[in-house]
């Protein structure tokens, strides 16, 4: 009786190579930067240094060219990009095409958000869901506002829970609530005596808003020109951490949905109305325009729209 073959037997040798290094290696190629890369992927710079370091000694060849303003490949750099990016892209369609006849099963859902509302609003709804249908199974991608887009539209999210800027025209939007901006303040702030303030009070003091909320600067904006009302200044964040730590060190006031504002108010922060201007963000499912929706995620759309506008109204309650 043969003996089986091995597959060193066969001709075939391992390649012993990791396919996190050479993520990371076409990731530094793309972006031109190992620190850019290191955000891309969620980890610290020198993981990405130690993972091309890594593929460099197994190959037994300098694959990047490091100077102060870019990062660039060698020759031999340039050849393994060609064949890595191939090579993975492959892959990665193979798998989405493996995720595509799962979730035509019916019992799986990729569902994307914004931290604030993935960590609000998310357990509640999926608890409720659960319950109603026990069979599913529901991943929860908590990722910030560009990267939950970029999931949407690469079809690794089935859909996301988001406030949408409106900033893709790839995606389709369906609203589901919209939840009233409140006036967030340090403590021993002089505002903060107050329940409601009118937006005269606001702008004579710094103004400082994250910056995707392109439509409440706008409106801002537009009320004070109205109003021929002066903006002391205005300075935006991109994180909400950012945000709040400003505020904590006295650069100015700003507005946050209710639900975030009172989440984040504890002890060192206030809240308040302002009266005589409407802010409000609008959250909604946000799906790829292409494609087709698995019944399990068609469903979870119908329970979001029962109640996602219930459980805002719960959370809110609940914090007051």
């Amino acid at each position: 009786m043969p003996l089986a073959r091995t597959p060193s037997d066969s001709g075939l040798q391992s390649l012993r190579l990791d396919l996190v290094d050479l993520e990371t290696f076409i990731a530094i190629v793309d972006l031109e930067s190992f620190s850019q890369a290191a955000l891309r992927l969620h980890v610290s710079q020198p993981s990405v240094t130690a993972r091309v370091q890594r593929l460099e000694k197994r190959l037994g060849t300098k694959l990047l060219l490091r100077t102060t303003r870019k990062v660039e490949p060698t020759k031999e750099g340039v050849r393994l990009y060609e064949e890595a990016s191939q090579a993975l892209q492959g892959l990665q369609k193979l798998v989405k095409e493996f995720d595509a006849a799962a979730n035509r099963g019916g019992h799986r859902i990729m569902v994307a958000a914004t931290p604030m509302i993935a960590a609000t609003m998310m357990p509640s709804i999926f608890h409720g869901y659960k319950k109603r249908y026990p069979d599913v199974r529901i991943q929860l991608l908590d990722l910030q506002y560009r990267e939950v887009i970029e999931k949407v539209q690469s079809g690794e999210a089935d859909l996301a829970v988001i406030a949408f800027d409106g900033d893709s025209t790839k995606l389709r939007f369906q609203a589901l609530a919209d939840e009233e901006l409140l006036l967030v303040v340090p403590a021993d702030h002089p505002l903060s005596k107050f329940d409601e303030v009118k937006l005269e009070k606001v702008l004579k003091y710094p103004l400082l808003i994250l910056d995707r909320y392109t439509n409440v600067i706008s409106l801002i904006e537009e009320e004070a020109n109205k109003r021929d009302l002066p903006i002391k200044s205005l300075s935006e964040a991109t994180q909400l951490n950012t945000l709040l730590a400003m505020l904590d060190a006295g650069n100015g006031i700003t507005f946050l949905p209710r639900s975030m504002a009172q989440a984040n108010a504890k002890f060192t922060r206030s809240t308040l109305r302002v009266t005589d201007v409407s802010l409000t963000r609008r959250y909604g499912i946000v799906v790829s325009k292409k494609g087709e929706l698995s019944s399990a995620a068609q469903s979870f759309i119908s329970y979001l729209h029962e109640e996602y506008a219930n459980t805002l109204a719960m959370i809110a309650e609940q914090k007051r």
